[in-house]
Parts: structure tokens; C-alpha cells; sequence
């Protein structure tokens, strides 16, 4: 096994297809092609896409009620290359709704807050990620935090896997974010997609994100990936910084999950052996891979490899 994912709060996905979205009125759909449910969270899309890649992956999770075990029952029928361990809980796993309007090429989420989780269940988790650590080379964390658990989680994770010698991928958002990075994980993909805030600042031009990212790798993180304009990502380490640029037709309604993509193909060049830079390249390659599907698809290694004949990369000043 070589990567464990981490989802504090998974989702069970619901993208229903329209062809023009309005507020205030029924809309009944009778194609049952136009509506997709999958599992899903941060940590969940990106052992998701992994499978898609030939690598196996552990993914941990806390579930809870029917829908949590419908979401379990889903992800191994589905997915045989991802191994679960999942703690329980009483409350209800959350639903994420979203309305993908190919009209307006636009969408629209509807994300619940999931189930409370207490100290005690907690604890049996973190005991649970503990353990996992010894069997993987990389741990992603992503996500939200669910009620119970404080915002300060994501930190003493990260030093945990520092401990064991893990490198670390982070994509979370808000004051998770700005705790998770005093622990200097290996990489940071902030989460920015609901406020284009980090660590207090607001993000508005090119030399913000620069700088932004800049300030996340001086204080230990080797790698920070921002989404930046959607079709492109700004890429920055300490000796250099990049945008990768899509140079296909962007359909928003085909974003939902791109950079959960964008970090298993990351992971593909890690473990490859490429360095940063080519790793940056394959994460890429795979995010357009799947911005050119509506579900959760990039294509396996032949729609990544696809992906990579079109981006391109502009040099930054930093």
C-alpha cells in the first residue's frame, strides 16, 4: 500500500444534470443518466482517481447511519484498488447536492454538515491513522472538519506522519488551513473554492497568490499549488514558481472534483520517481483529464498522458 487518504467528514455525492437551472421552480428529471451519486470528500475523490491510476490506496473515514452505509457499500463495489477503514458513528454522513446546469455552464452545491463526532470517537480514530502510517509512503488530508472535532486536527496529524517519516499533502481551507500549516506538510493545495482567503489575506491578483504561497513555503512546506482564474494553477516552491495553463475549453460544469484529480496525478509522478516540477506536470495533466468528463474520470493513464499534450507553463517571477 502506498498512499493513505484521510476524510474526517466524507460525502455521498448527488450531481444531478440540467439544461437550465432556475431558482423558485420545480424541475422534475426523468433521465436517470442525468443523475450521479458516488462517494465522495477530499480524501475519498482522490483514492477514487488513484484506482483509476493502478494505485492502491487506504482510505479512512468517519461514517455514520444509512447513508454512511450505503456510501461504503458503493465504494467497494465500485472500487476494488481502495482498501477502507472506516470508524462509525451515530449521526447521519452527510450529502453533497449539486445541480450542473450545461446551459449556463455553471454549478450549483448544496454541501450538509455531516455527522457530531466526540472525544471518545476521536480518539479511536486517530488511533486507527496512527497505526495506518506504517504501511504508506504518502498521506493526503483533505476536507472539512466535522461538529466536535477542534480546528487544530489536521496539525497534530501531520506531525504524526512527520514522525513516521510520511510526506504530506494537504487540501483543506479556512482556520484548519492555517493550523495544519504550522505542522509543514510537504505539500499545500489550499482549498479556496467557497473564500480566496489564507491565513487572514485575501487573494485577488497574481502577486498575491505569489506571495501567499510564498510566505506557506518559508515557513517549511516544499511545495504550494493554488487554483488560480479555475483553468489554471499557480505552482511555487522555493527555487521557482509556475502557472500551468489548460489550453482546452473550460466547461464549469465539469469541475466538481479536478483537484482531487490534480493530487493523484501528483502523487502518480511522486511515486514515479519524477521530481516536483514533473510531478506538478502529471497533477495537471490529470485535472484536465477529468475537467473533460462529467464524472469522476480522468481516463487512467492513458487520459492522463492525454492531459499532458495539453497544458502548458509559464514561468512566474518570484
Amino acid at each position: 500500500m502506498d498512499v493513505l487518504t484521510v476524510t474526517l467528514n466524507p460525502a455521498l455525492d448527488r450531481v444531478i444534470e440540467v439544461d437550465d437551472f432556475q431558482v423558485g421552480n420545480i424541475r422534475r428529471v426523468f433521465d436517470p443518466t442525468k443523475v450521479h451519486v458516488s462517494p465522495g470528500g477530499k480524501g475519498i475523490n482522490v483514492s477514487i482517481y488513484l484506482d483509476q491510476l493502478g494505485i492502491k490506496s487506504v482510505a479512512l473515514g468517519i461514517l455514520g447511519g444509512l447513508t454512511g452505509r450505503m456510501f461504503h457499500m458503493k465504494l467497494k463495489r465500485d472500487h476494488n484498488g481502495i482498501t477502507t477503514s472506516f470508524l462509525y458513528v451515530e449521526d447521519e454522513t452527510r450529502e453533497n447536492m449539486t445541480v450542473a446546469d450545461k446551459k449556463s455552464n455553471t454549478i450549483t452545491e448544496l454541501n450538509l454538515p455531516g455527522p457530531k463526532v466526540d472525544e471518545k470517537h476521536l480518539n479511536l480514530f486517530m488511533k486507527k491513522y496512527t497505526a495506518l502510517l506504517s504501511r504508506v509512503k504518502v498521506c493526503v488530508i483533505g476536507g472539512t472538519v466535522p461538529t466536535g472535532v477542534p480546528l487544530d486536527v489536521y496539525q497534530g496529524m501531520i506531525e504524526e506522519a512527520k514522525k513516521a517519516g510520511i510526506m504530506t499533502i494537504v487540501n483543506v481551507h479556512g482556520e484548519s488551513l492555517t493550523h495544519a500549516i504550522k505542522a509543514k506538510p510537504t505539500i499545500v493545495k489550499p482549498d479556496i473554492r467557497g473564500s480566496k482567503v489564507v491565513m487572514g489575506k485575501s487573494l485577488e491578483t497574481l502577486k498575491d497568490y505569489v506571495e501567499s504561497a510564498k510566505e506557506i513555503v518559508n515557513m517549511g512546506t516544499k511545495m504550494v499549488i493554488y487554483s488560480f482564474e479555475v483553468k489554471n494553477d499557480l505552482v511555487v516552491t522555493s527555487d521557482w514558481a509556475y502557472l500551468f495553463k489548460m489550453k482546452t475549453e473550460l466547461k464549469s460544469e465539469n469541475l466538481l472534483g479536478v483537484g482531487d484529480a490534480y493530487i493523484a496525478g501528483l502523487i502518480y509522478g511522486i511515486l514515479e520517481g519524477k521530481d516536483l516540477f514533473e510531478s506538478a506536470r502529471y497533477g495537471m495533466a490529470a485535472a484536465v483529464a477529468d475537467e473533460l468528463t462529467k464524472e469522476k474520470d480522468i481516463g487512467g493513464i492513458e487520459g492522463m498522458n492525454k492531459g499532458l499534450k495539453l497544458i502548458e507553463m509559464e514561468r512566474v517571477s518570484i
